[in-house]
């Protein structure tokens, strides 16, 4: 019996015309404006479509479904995983939704999971702003890093590292598994995503202030922010 697949969400309100948005999400030329590096598409059901999302990143399917101007469905090559885009237009312009399922998400770990639909934030958020302000910030996302990987800290603020790489900047400023930050330079961490999008607005090789929480002791450590190790 096959095993029923789960899901995450991620959504957008974009103020532009249906027509503008749609092409935005089927159209070579237009997914390359706000989204891909590179994009081959043959938008049609039974055709495939390649995206080279940037630092190191690509994904590859099967168009299945396709309901013009309102929705369209891409499955793997195996069909473990599938990608389900729906428009909607509302009062303030066209809401997207980009939803994955698999039969494996919900076994996946919750960093993944974060890492996934921060991903997913970030481009939504692109889209909206090549679109609405003509304003393309791909060449802001993921600069830094400090070698950790890591979750929101369930039910109360911050981060919580899950693991750290061996001689990367965490580990010399002595962060550990199990720590849990919660500010960096004093602004609050409210979990994944807030922590990623604070780290990346400091500059490569400047110093920063981890506020954190270490067996149950609160302390601040100085650590350097690196370069992120994949680049665009």
């Amino acid at each position: 019996m096959k095993k029923i697949k789960d899901s995450i969400k991620r959504e957008i309100v974009v103020n532009a015309p249906l027509k503008q948005i749609w092409d935005a999400l089927t159209k070579p030329e237009h997914l390359n404006l706000w989204y891909t590096k590179n994009a081959e598409i043959d938008f049609r059901i039974g055709g495939r479509g390649y995206m080279n999302h940037g630092w190191g990143s690509t994904s590859e399917g099967v168009f299945t479904e396709i309901d013009t101007m309102k929705r369209f469905v891409l499955e793997s090559i195996d069909g473990d995983f599938t990608t389900i885009t729906t428009l909607e237009k509302v009062e303030n312009g066209v809401q997207v939704s980009i939803e994955y399922q698999a039969s494996f998400i919900d076994e996946m770990d919750q960093s993944t999971k974060e890492n996934m639909l921060f991903g997913t934030s970030q481009f939504l958020e692109n889209l909206k702003g090549v679109y609405e302000t003509g304003t393309d910030n791909r060449s802001t996302f993921w600069k830094t890093w400090i070698g950790i990987a890591h979750t929101t800290n369930e039910g109360d603020i911050g981060t919580r590292v899950l693991q750290v790489k061996e001689g990367s900047v965490a580990e010399v400023a002595g962060i550990k598994p199990e720590d849990i930050i919660l500010e960096i330079d004093g602004e609050e961490i409210g979990g994944y995503e807030s922590f990623e999008r604070t780290l990346n607005k400091k500059n490569v090789n400047c110093n920063v202030i981890l506020t954190i929480v270490s067996k149950n002791e609160k302390s601040q450590v100085n650590c350097l922010v690196d370069t992120y190790p994949v680049p665009y």
